[in-house]
């Protein structure tokens, strides 16, 4: 399955001029992602923005390692890619992720949802999402959760930008 989006020149433009990639960890995503963990009572949440080799996470409850980031690029990618919501309540039915890493590997990843990360210039740029070891069922209930933490990243996002032209 192809996970390279066909505006991704312009959409790495446009997360760019945010300003997020390689920066330090920064409460405000910390928090939102902790925020996302226990609203929707999992033991992993992060806010990744995702470039086309790396994926910057803004936290997550129980960090995956380093090397575990970049095997997260592909699923982080989906909801990119997509533009709109992805779950997959037994990530192992999925032929395409089998051999992901960290569904084949020590971390043994059950499950998966996500909600992309939505620029005002209509570019996704990342994806809020919740991950675990176990087979979870997920609704639309689920969903609105995460759609809404979303817009909240959004909106941080653009106090940046505010902020950049201010200084």
């Amino acid at each position: 399955m192809d996970i390279i989006a066909p505006d991704e020149k312009e959409r790495i433009e446009n997360l760019n001029k945010y300003k997020i990639i390689y920066t330090k960890s920064e409460p405000v995503f910390d928090q939102l992602a902790a925020i996302t963990a226990t609203m929707l009572n999992t033991p992993v949440a992060m806010i990744n923005f995702i470039d086309r080799n790396t994926v910057w996470t803004g936290r997550t409850e129980n960090k995956i390692n380093s090397e575990g980031a970049f095997d997260c690029i592909s699923l982080c990618s989906l909801a990119v890619l997509k533009g709109s919501e992805h779950a997959f309540q037994n990530v192992t039915k999925e032929l395409f992720l089998i051999s992901n890493p960290l569904i084949a590997g020590e971390y043994g990843l059950k499950f998966y949802a996500a909600a992309p990360i939505t620029t005002d210039d209509g570019f996704h740029v990342g994806s809020v999402c919740i991950v675990d070891k176990q087979h979870r069922s997920f609704g639309e209930v689920e969903q609105k959760k995460l759609e809404w933490v979303a817009s909240m990243v959004r909106l941080e996002m653009n106090k940046r930008i505010a902020l950049n032209a201010c200084a």
